[in-house]
């Protein structure tokens, strides 16, 4: 295996693209296409800036313009995929050297066909050969600085009092250790329950039946969880801990409050609702780990969006028992029933 595709969806997001693209493009191997799915207010604009960031590099290049919608643009581009693996990094994803090398040599080394989806190792600090830009450029905000650094202490409590229904559902995919093939050690590869979606890829005919699930709309909070459940249903998802990748994420507010926190909420009940079997471990996790978001959300309310945040998570909070109760069919209707109703969107 040579050659592979790397699909970047973005919006409004020039100075990120200018500091991930080079970085993806010098790699050790570096990609055979290039495709950008832009829905910016100005595509002018990010077409001039991805041209830039390219430059002489010889890959195979599309920018498309698509509506605005995480899943929504990565699907447009499913299409025009032409490499067996393709990765989805975020605009603002900053490889190391040998990211792509690393995933690479798992697929490679996989001769029974049992890997969907190779994820990288997120790292705290950016790496040592990258230049951070200019104050006054483009700078992460400092609460996301803090976020990265105490996410791994607060999952671990998370884990023990509040636990994430969807880890729980992620880890009873795993397959048992005695059947991991004896170069899983050798590359440093592990079981994950999911991809976080800066550091996503997946073997193309996986991800093309699988596709990202348009129910989730804008943001698409939790929509790589969703995509990585769906790859476990086509083989192992895994990660490759010497792929290191350094999330330098975009400094403005995602989205709303108001529906930051609802989904925060309510996309983790849908993707159980969706995934996890009647009887499942996770059903019973759900209502317990929302309470937990929503009490989070109320310590945090200073300021108009914690305010806001807090009241999305209360809402959401009296929409579980409707997806609960759902039938699968009923289930992405009900779902959108539920944006609609406390959104109106």
């Amino acid at each position: 295996m040579n050659k592979y595709s790397i699909v970047i969806a973005t919006r409004n997001r020039p100075a990120a693209l200018k500091l991930s693209i080079p970085r993806m493009l010098n790699q050790s191997r570096p990609p055979a296409q290039l495709v950008v799915v832009d829905s910016s207010d100005d595509h002018a604009a990010t077409v001039k800036v991805v041209r830039e960031a390219v430059g002489s590099h010889p890959v195979d290049l599309s920018i498309l313009p698509c509506e605005r919608g995480l899943t929504r643009q990565r699907n447009a581009s499913l299409p025009l995929i032409k490499h067996s693996v393709v990765f989805f990094p975020d605009d603002d994803s900053i490889w190391f050297p040998g990211v792509a090398a690393a995933q690479l040599d798992v697929y490679e080394r996989d001769l029974d066909g049992q890997i969907a989806a190779v994820c990288g190792a997120e790292e705290m600090s950016p790496p040592l050969d990258w230049q951070l830009p200019a104050s006054g450029s483009y700078q992460m905000r400092p609460s996301h600085r803090l976020q990265q650094r105490v996410a791994r202490l607060r999952a671990k409590i998370e884990n023990r009092f509040f636990p994430d229904p969807a880890r729980i559902l992620g880890r009873s995919l795993y397959p048992p250790a005695s059947a991991w093939p004896k170069w899983f050690a050798e590359l440093d590869v592990v079981p994950v329950e999911w991809m976080t979606g800066f550091r996503m890829s997946f073997r193309t005919e996986v991800i093309r039946k699988v596709k990202f699930d348009e129910a989730f709309a804008r943001y698409s909070l939790f929509e790589d969880i969703d995509a990585s459940f769906g790859a476990w249903h086509h083989g192992w998802v895994v990660g490759a801990r010497k792929a290191r990748i350094y999330h330098y994420r975009s400094p403005e507010l995602r989205d709303h409050g108001m529906r930051l926190g609802f989904e925060q909420v309510i996309n983790k009940a849908y993707l159980v609702a969706k995934h996890a079997p009647p009887g499942h471990p996770a059903h019973l996790a759900v209502a317990k780990f929302a309470r937990y978001k929503a009490m989070q959300y109320r310590i945090g309310r200073a300021g108009e969006f914690g305010k806001q945040r807090y009241a999305g998570a209360q809402a959401a909070l009296k929409e579980l028992e409707q997806l609960a109760h759902a039938l699968p069919a009923e289930l992405p209707r009900t779902y959108q029933g539920t944006m609609e109703r406390c959104l109106g969107s």
